[in-house]
This record gives C-alpha cells, sequence and structure tokens, in this order.
C-alpha cells in the first residue's frame, strides 16, 4: 500500500517583519550567561580609582565602568583586540546587552586599555580581590606560585645584543682611533706631537674615545678644508671628516643600546623592553616573564618581570603581593627554582611558612645520591676541630669564608674547607672534578638550616598534601590562559601597558572561573 503523502509545514519565516514592540534583549541571555556574572561582578567593584582618572571637561566620555565589562569580557571569549571587540559591540547581543547599546570604536577601546587602565589596573584588581574575599572564594591561607613566559608583541628578527653592541663599539672606537692618526698626518702634526715616538699602537688595549675628541678632531679637519689652497688635500678632509661623523653616529648608537640592555642580555627593538628568553620549543624570542599566585585556581597575584629566572624574581612578586592589598597568606608553595637563601630569608621575615623546594630536593630522594660516599653532606664533621673527614680518611680543614653576590644585590657567606692532601688518593678521580687541586667543599650554614626546615616542612602530612597540589593550582591556571584561551603573546608594548594587558587576562580568569562555580552550584 502506497505512503500517503502529507503536506510540508514550516515554520514562520518573515525576514521583513515590523515588531509591534522593540525586543527586549534582557530576554535573549539566559540567566546563568557568563555575561551577566561579569556585569553583576563590575557592578559590585569599586572602580573610584578608574574613576579619578578623568580630568573632566570636553565631550562626554563612555563610562569607565562599561569600558571594564566590555573589555573583561571580551578577553573571557577569546577576543583581544580592539577592532574585534569594536566588531562584536557591532554584532553581538550580548556585547550590546553589556555596552547598552553604546559602541566605542576600536580608538576609544585601544586608549582605554594602554592609557586609563595602564594607571589603574592594579587598583582594579585589588577591588577583584576584595570581592573574592567576601563572597568567600579564597582566604589567602595557601599561595601556590609559579612563572612562565610569554611571548611579546616583538619582532623576532629586530633583537639587539648587549655583547655585540660592546664588540661593535670597540671595533668603531678603533676605527676612530685610526682616522685620528690620518688626521695628524694630514695636519703635519705628527713631529710636533710625537717627537721621535710613533703613534699608538691600536688592539693592545682598548682607548675610550670621547665626543669631544670626536668633535675637536673634526673641527681640525674644517680648518684644514677651509685654509688648504690644495684640492687634493681639501677632499682628503672633507672625506675623513665624514667617515669620522658616521663612526661617531655609530658609537652613540652602540652606548645607547648598552644603555637599553641594562643588565639584560639584550632586547628587541620594537619592544625595547622585552628580553629575549628561552621559550618551551627551544626558540629564544623577545618575552616577558609572568609569576603568579593562585589560591582554588583563583589568580591572586600577578607580576611581570624581564628576568628570566623564577627565583630571582620572586623578591619583586612578593613586593608586587603587598600592592595587591596587604594580604599576607599562611603559606608559600613553590618549585624548587624558588628555594634559594635569599627567598628563604624573606619569607622568614615576613613570618610566612614555606613549602618551597629547592634545587636538589628532588635529586637527595635518590638512593644513588644517598649513598654516594663522596656526596659532602656524608663526609663526618669533627664540631672539637672545625674540621670535615672524606672516606680516605684525609681532612679538609677550614681555609677562609667566601662571600657571594647575586644579580638582586643579596649576600651571602660559604665556608671554604679544603683537604690537606689528596694526592695518591684511589678515589680521587671520583671525589673531585679536577685532578690538579685538592678536593674542596663550600658550606653555607644558613641556607643548610633553610633546607632542613624546608625538608621538614615538605615531609610533613601537610607540606606532602600541598606539594601535590601545586600542580593542579597554579599550573592549570597557567595552562588554561595558554590553551584554552590561546592568550601566549601580549598585544601591547612596553612593560607597563604589558602589566596592564595580563591585569586583565587574571581578572577575566577570576570572573570565568565564578561563572563555572555557579553552575557547578546550579547543577
Amino acid at each position: 500500500m502506497a505512503k500517503t503523502k502529507t503536506k510540508q509545514v514550516f515554520k514562520q519565516y518573515t525576514p521583513n517583519q515590523n515588531f509591534l514592540l522593540p525586543p527586549n534583549l534582557e530576554e535573549l541571555i539566559p540567566s546563568d550567561h557568563l555575561v551577566r556574572v561579569i556585569s553583576a561582578t563590575v557592578d559590585k567593584m569599586d572602580i573610584s580609582p578608574v574613576l579619578g582618572s578623568y580630568e573632566g571637561g570636553g565631550t562626554s566620555a563612555y563610562h569607565p565602568r562599561m569600558m571594564v565589562k566590555v573589555l573583561l569580557y571580551g578577553y573571557a571569549l577569546k577576543i583581544y583586540t580592539g577592532r574585534r571587540i569594536a566588531r562584536a559591540l557591532r554584532q553581538d547581543i550580548t556585547f550590546m546587552w553589556l555596552a547598552a547599546f553604546n559602541r566605542p570604536d576600536f580608538r576609544t577601546i585601544n586608549n582605554f586599555r594602554s592609557g586609563v587602565l595602564k594607571d589603574t589596573i592594579e587598583d582594579l584588581f585589588k577591588s577583584m580581590l576584595v570581592f573574592l574575599l567576601e563572597q568567600e572564594y579564597i582566604r589567602f591561607e595557601n599561595y601556590f606560585c609559579d612563572g612562565s613566559t610569554f611571548g611579546a608583541n616583538a619582532n623576532r628578527h629586530k633583537m639587539v645584543w648587549k655583547k655585540n653592541a660592546g664588540r661593535y663599539l670597540a671595533s668603531t672606537e678603533q676605527k676612530c682611533l685610526e682616522l685620528f692618526k690620518e688626521i695628524e698626518a694630514l695636519n703635519a702634526s705628527e713631529d710636533n706631537r710625537y717627537g721621535n715616538k710613533d703613534l699608538e699602537e691600536l688592539g693592545q688595549t682598548r682607548q675610550v674615545v670621547s665626543t669631544e675628541q670626536i668633535s675637536e678632531q673634526a673641527d681640525k679637519l674644517s680648518d684644514i678644508a677651509d685654509r688648504s689652497a690644495v684640492r687634493r688635500t681639501k677632499r682628503k678632509a672633507l672625506s675623513l671628516k665624514k667617515k669620522l661623523e658616521e663612526h661617531q653616529s655609530k658609537i652613540e648608537t652602540y652606548k645607547r643600546q648598552q644603555q637599553l640592555s641594562g643588565s639584560r642580555s639584550g632586547y628587541s627593538k620594537t619592544d625595547i623592553d622585552a628580553t629575549a628568553m628561552k621559550m618551551k620549543n627551544d626558540e629564544i624570542l623577545p618575552a616577558y616573564n609572568v609569576l603568579i599566585g593562585t589560591e582554588k585556581q583563583f589568580i591572586t597575584s600577578y607580576s611581570v618581570h624581564q628576568k628570566t629566572n623564577d627565583g630571582a624574581c620572586f623578591k619583586e612578586h612578593l613586593a608586587q603581593l603587598e600592592k595587591h592589598g596587604g594580604h599576607t597568606p599562611e603559606n608559600i608553595i613553590a618549585d624548587s627554582i624558588f628555594g634559594t637563601q635569599e627567598n628563604y630569608q624573606l619569607l622568614e621575615d615576613k613570618e610566612i611558612s614555606s613549602y618551597m623546594k629547592f634545587p636538589l630536593y628532588h635529586k637527595e630522594q635518590t638512593t644513588r645520591y644517598r649513598n654516594n660516599p663522596f656526596n659532602k653532606d656524608n663526609f663526618r664533621y669533627d664540631t672539637a676541630t672545625d674540621t670535615y673527614i672524606c672516606p680516605n680518611n684525609k681532612t679538609l680543614r677550614f681555609r677562609f669564608v667566601k662571600t657571594d653576590r647575586n644579580k638582586n644585590g643579596y649576600i651571602s657567606f660559604s665556608r671554604l674547607y679544603e683537604c690537606e692532601n689528596c694526592g695518591g688518593c684511589p678515589w680521587a678521580a671520583d671525589c673531585k672534578k679536577s685532578n690538579d687541586n685538592n678536593r674542596i667543599i663550600m658550606i653555607n650554614q644558613m641556607l643548610d638550616a633553610y633546607k632542613d626546615q624546608a625538608r621538614q616542612n615538605l615531609k610533613s602530612e601537610k607540606g606532602d598534601l600541598l606539594k601535590r597540589q601545586r600542580g593542579q593550582e597554579v599550573e592549570s591556571c597557567f595552562g588554561d590562559i595558554k590553551m584554552n584561551q590561546y592568550f601566549r603573546r601580549f598585544n601591547l608594548r612596553g612593560k607597563s601597558k604589558v602589566c596592564a594587558e595580563f591585569g586583565l587576562v587574571a581578572i577575566a580568569h577570576n570572573m570565568r572561573k565564578i561563572h563555572l562555580q555557579r553552575l557547578k552550584i546550579t547543577a
């Protein structure tokens, strides 16, 4: 029996139909949508520092609270450029609802982000932390700290290296000295200045050429060119003057490059605050080192640095933590790169419990390390004579106290002990690195005491729980920002603007976390 064909029925579709009343965007957005969480949260935050940054006068400005909401929502949706945010304000109903149909263009958005927020992002983040504390999302009990590199908005092929600048500077100064010799020969004053002596040899010791010397020689060449009646001499003088001016320009450039590099290995021409750093894929790129602290996967502090070593940045990071509201955590948990004497002492002075590993913490757990008889920790120590005894029963006597100063200016002291005689020792090759000298060990008593305390804390039941939790806490935040949000490279240039941008990233991350927790509670 043939199947009866039924009439096709479609829902009404009239694109040009006029509405009796305009549609209400409030009805189109679900009650548990992320945009509502961001709007409600920013409404409860104190943005008076942002409001105070406006001078007043002139035409009316877009309201800062609306601009903050739009930027945070854009960063939460992986929209990081001003043009794309401006396009979303014209096309996306959630952006339209959030901005109440305001449509700032991309220049206004970029100027607000790079100008107003550059000076007020710290206060905005502090207000975010106050909200999290009041809502009991965080308690500042445990502070999980780690760092990660983010690419700078800079050309990878425009790096300036400090060592190269120094080498080029020395080479140019030598060329200037050679020109000085030609100038003196041209000025026919060699005998008057040097007598029977030859001119100074170049290359033996570096001679610094000053701007005054170059100007003086250039004036001489100008005088020669003006008073000389010989055309060949005049051309020679002008040619030398041109070369001298070119070298002077290069010397000024190389000195400026060294000054801009400072203590760094180099910088990028397109972002002079960016430093060359080794990325995860072993590429050397202009980048910034970002340190964050987390609790329950909320970012509770952040700092941006030009140094590649996380441990060397920890002191500045802790100062930034105090600036973000002055909240002092009870415990700080960090990886082994943070375990330095300076950082341990810093936490001790602030009465914060340290659960930071030190560089050899994991290696100490191995049987091979513990049973190694040539490890200095396994040498016997005689307190009466202040000596150490090696496995061959040789005595290591105290020689002197060595002073070390790190790049942050922190000074530490180590006691140096040297073996009386390693000659003829059958284990010398295993015990010491060099065959020429006796075995030397360095004992830093203060650092050893801090390490003992770190071992006790980390091996306790609480420490074991915290060090396992660290990977889930701070590592997951970096993973979410880089892998889920695709934020691996800054869009702004200059350290102050980069700090402002990561502040937006951190606040947007916390907003998304609030939204997810509320969805779990609702479910």
